[in-house]
């Protein structure tokens, strides 16, 4: 089992700070996940709002962490193609594998329904048929020279794409699905690896995904150890279960909260922070409760990394910092 870091901010100005105070606690969250030993970190793109607003560029934010850390893998997820053009962001892309030394996972997806597709000049109803036009042109572009491309909504002349990921043919490629399994199983088809959202989707829903993730791998003719699944779910671990009980569940409120704002509404079949926990969507408690919780993921989820998220609706830095170095320290070994 591999574990990653993963940023998903839920804004609180109060306790979050300005701008350069929240991007000086992001730089030292992942710089500490480096030197924890995490394999990975993960960065959403969002717009405007409190719900990840903070983030509208990973890409950005991977440049200047790529010269702050040596080993960490760093990757996008997702950037939220259908607002791009693919072209761009295969040039992006290119140079920051180059900047990392190689260690670029590149994620893209379409996002959630509130993403404010039409301010980029994007109409929502056609984002999906979008992204995967988009997902042909990223491949073609940095495995291909020269490239051309005559499709729906890109027509592409000729070139050649320069800089050329150091990563060949290109850097690992992520995609998510969170309640599409044919989705998912179009993922499968085309090679890519998996990312799920098992504490907002649920383990049945999940399960439904990543088997059918497999089937369209075994269509095409992979092996399943050749691609990599992946499982973003939010962690706290306490001193002990009622420290961490205490510690977590503000915060845990107030990034639900925002997320609601960014929909406009309670999500349908809402569960309350204790439910959550008892059925290990949220990985809070003290080292012992978290190692079961993890354990449970493992034996019901076939997945091969955690993306961890342990700094959420205003979480005092400190208690995500101590947060991280009891994960590392008390639950990782057992898994290794």
């Amino acid at each position: 089992m591999k574990f990653d870091y993963y940023v998903l901010n839920t804004y609180i100005p109060a306790a979050d700070g300005d701008g350069p105070e929240l991007y000086r606690k992001w730089v030292e969250q992942v710089v500490l996940a480096e030197e924890l030993g995490f394999d990975g970190a993960w960065f959403t793109e969002h717009h405007f709002g409190r719900f990840g607003g903070m983030l509208p560029s990973p890409q950005m934010l991977i440049a200047a962490l790529a010269q702050r850390t040596q080993r960490i893998r760093l990757g996008t997820a997702v950037v939220l193609l259908p607002m791009h053009h693919p072209l761009r962001v295969a040039e992006e892309m290119a140079m920051l594998d180059i900047l990392s030394d190689g260690r670029l996972n590149v994620g893209v997806g379409r996002g959630m329904a509130s993403q404010p597709y039409r301010i980029f000049g994007t109409d929502p109803a056609v984002a999906q048929e979008k992204l995967e036009e988009q997902v042909e042109i990223l491949v073609g572009a940095w495995t291909s020279d020269p490239f051309c491309w005559q499709g729906k909504h890109y027509d592409v002349p000729p070139i050649t794409l320069r800089p050329r990921p150091l990563q060949q043919p290109h850097p690992p490629f992520w995609m998510p699905a969170n309640t599409s399994t044919g989705h998912s199983q179009w993922i499968g088809r085309h090679g890519f690896n998996l990312m799920t959202v098992p504490w907002l989707q649920g383990f049945e829903m999940t399960r439904q995904i990543i088997s059918e993730y497999r089937s369209g791998l075994r269509e095409a003719g992979y092996a399943d150890d050749q691609r990599e699944i992946l499982s973003y779910l939010p962690a706290y671990v306490g001193e002990t279960p009622e420290q961490a009980h205490v510690e977590s569940e503000t915060h845990w409120n107030a990034f639900v909260q925002v997320t609601d704002e960014e929909r406009g509404a309670p999500a349908p079949n809402r569960m309350p922070y204790a439910e959550l926990v008892a059925d290990n969507r949220l990985i809070f408690g003290g080292a012992e409760i978290c190692r079961r919780h993890i354990a449970r993921i493992t034996d019901e989820l076939d997945v091969d990394r955690l993306a961890l998220m342990f700094h959420f609706g205003g979480m005092p830095q400190e208690l995500a910092l101590a947060s991280m170095r009891r994960f590392a320290t008390e639950v990782v070994p057992v898994f290794r």
